[in-house]
């Protein structure tokens, strides 16, 4: 699929409102500091829009956090603000600690990371006790069991609380396959299964099934990137293509930019240039922080593909 000129001219964006403009009012209401209009967006988002989406979006807002501590009387006296702040320290913890692996990470890093995951499994702790249902609480408790290396059974646990309060919850899945890869306690084996099993028992359509590129992807920071040039594996991602994004019954709900990410990067690296390209025309300018490990990188995949097209 021809790639247009005007998405090689500019790096491509990771902000949320330019993934899903309807985040708009969201964000100029955290701006004005305005609660009830931030209460009255989350009371109004459509039931097949994932809550997560827009929490992460507050989450990254610089400097929230302070809002939240008091907004609505603060996560005492309103679970949408203990949510929306636990989320935000989630967002906080991560960033202190930063990406590299744990040996080049500080001991002072790991101490910030850990005291700022602390509060915020306080936090969303009371929200989950209040709210059992709230399922933007309960997968970001599952970041923080995995950034508190509470054990695999704690996030299996959990998991299953997310998957009870919204059925084939995407974004739990997707917090749940890096809880499963050998690098947090799992093993390849449970990490397929899992998404495997999330690809199956979803709607077609659903973007469930880039749980499978996930796992083939961690699977071959494992195992060697020659992983996903196995006939059989480039087989089992296209059909998880097929049965997700690339189904007719398909329809971009908050979350389609992680899961377009996923499968073309993905693609990519199997070799599947065609593949590759479908699903980066579907992204236009648009960038999650993972897998793409910049902006730059997918604009020089871009310009690689545009070229193989010329010719």
């Amino acid at each position: 699929m021809p790639l247009k000129i005007s998405s090689l001219l500019r790096l491509p964006s990771y902000d949320l409102v330019d993934h899903y403009p309807d985040l708009a009012p969201l964000r100029r209401a955290l701006h004005a500091e305005d609660w009830p209009a931030v209460v009255a967006f989350f009371d109004q988002l459509p039931e097949h829009d994932d809550p997560t989406v827009a929490t992460a979006m507050v989450a990254e807002t610089k400097g929230v956090e302070t809002f939240l501590r008091t907004a609505g009387g603060g996560p005492a006296g309103s679970t949408l603000a203990g949510t929306l702040l636990g989320a935000r320290l989630v967002w906080m913890a991560w960033q202190a600690r930063g990406s590299a692996r744990a040996r080049y990470t500080s001991n002072r890093q790991f101490a910030s990371f850990h005291e700022i995951l602390r509060e915020a499994e306080r936090v969303l702790g009371d929200v989950t006790a209040e709210e059992p249902g709230n399922i933007a609480a309960w997968t970001a408790r599952l970041r923080t069991a995995r950034g508190l290396q509470m054990g695999q059974a704690e996030a299996n646990r959990r998991y299953e609380r997310a998957a009870k309060a919204r059925s084939d919850p995407f974004y739990a899945q997707l917090t749940h396959v890096q809880q499963l890869c050998p690098k947090w306690g799992g093993s390849l084996d449970q990490l397929l299964g899992f998404a495997r099993r999330c690809a199956a028992a979803s709607p077609p359509g659903s973007l469930n099934a880039a749980a499978v590129a996930e796992a083939h992807l961690e699977f071959a920071y494992e195992s060697g990137i020659a992983h996903l040039r196995s006939p059989a594996v480039l087989d089992e991602i296209r059909d998880a293509v097929a049965r997700s994004v690339g189904h007719p019954d398909y329809r971009p709900v908050h979350g389609w930019v992680q899961a377009e990410c996923s499968f073309s990067y993905v693609l990519w690296l199997a070799g599947d240039r065609s593949g590759a390209a479908a699903r980066l025309a579907a992204l236009g300018n648009r960038i999650t922080i993972y897998p793409w490990g910049s902006p730059r990188e997918l604009r020089s995949v871009r310009r690689k593909l545009r070229g193989a097209d010329a010719r």
